[in-house]
């Protein structure tokens, strides 16, 4: 079990002029995900529940995004985990300056798993890890950070495109970027939602797989699929982290206003 945190990038889609691609901007949001197991592979582990709370604040140069994954594991001799693990990053609006900082806690104890800033440039880029260790890393050219990635996705997607490719770096690896493979599994009209701030809205469903960038097999390091609103919002979560799958159902959403200035 590899990534411990899921990707829920985050998106708006706002209204442009008729005949050409709406403008694509970020929005900030606080969600709150009840996680249960839907499914186990193998006997590892007999059990797991847990929460995601996914909150992000656009400082109108950046987005901070902090995600919480609390997990609590039961394995196969009946012994109980709790995990807890908090990641933090911070995007440049113009997709190029990245920091973040990954830490696990377990039995008490919060260990650093990777912390650092990355640059991109028209070349590719450069990662600059100060933990676990001080080292640095290439990006490879065509690198996305995760919030540019979504910007991708929702643009790809409007156009008809259902299947993307890219190379991504959310700092969660000590190795650089991995690869990204994204599937638009459908679009969905405006309905009505339990969330008033959803009620209305179109959404796309999208399959997110990660893998290694130099591979030993053709399995995904981590596998996430979730439905995605116009306002940013994700419902029908689904974590796959390889020996087994949780969903994710969205019981607290706000959408606190915007302060940034308009053009």
């Amino acid at each position: 079990m590899k990534k411990l945190i899921p990707l829920l990038p985050i998106f708006v889609l706002a209204v442009g002029s008729a005949g050409a691609a709406p403008p694509i901007a970020l929005t900030s949001q606080l969600a709150t995900y009840d996680l249960s197991l839907l499914k186990v592979r193998g006997h590892a582990v007999t059990g797991a529940t847990g929460r995601l709370q996914f909150d992000v604040t656009d400082t109108c140069h950046a987005y901070a995004v902090t995600q919480r994954l609390t997990l609590l594991i039961r394995k196969e001799d009946g012994a109980l985990v709790r995990t807890v693990s908090d990641y933090d990053t911070w995007e440049s609006h113009d997709g190029r300056h990245f920091s973040f900082l990954l830490r696990n806690t377990q039995d008490g104890k919060t260990k650093v798993e990777s912390q650092g800033t990355a640059e991109l440039d028209h070349d590719g880029g450069m990662v600059t890890y100060s933990e676990p260790k001080r080292h640095f890393v290439k990006l490879p050219a065509h690198t996305l950070f995760p919030m540019a990635q979504t910007v991708m996705l929702l643009q790809a997607a409007e156009s008809g495109r259902k299947f993307m490719t890219t190379p991504l770096f959310d700092g969660t690896s000590t190795n650089g970027a991995e690869d990204s493979f994204i599937a638009v599994l459908g679009l969905n009209g405006m309905k009505h939602s339990t969330f008033p701030a959803l009620s209305g809205l179109p959404s796309v469903l999208v399959d997110i797989s990660f893998f290694p960038r130099v591979r030993e097999d053709n399995k995904p390091d981590f596998r996430s699929q979730m439905r995605y609103y116009t306002d940013g919002v994700a419902r029908a979560v689904r974590l796959d982290f390889g020996n087994f799958v949780m969903r994710g159902r969205l019981t607290h959403l706000t959408i606190p206003p915007s302060t940034c200035q308009k053009g």
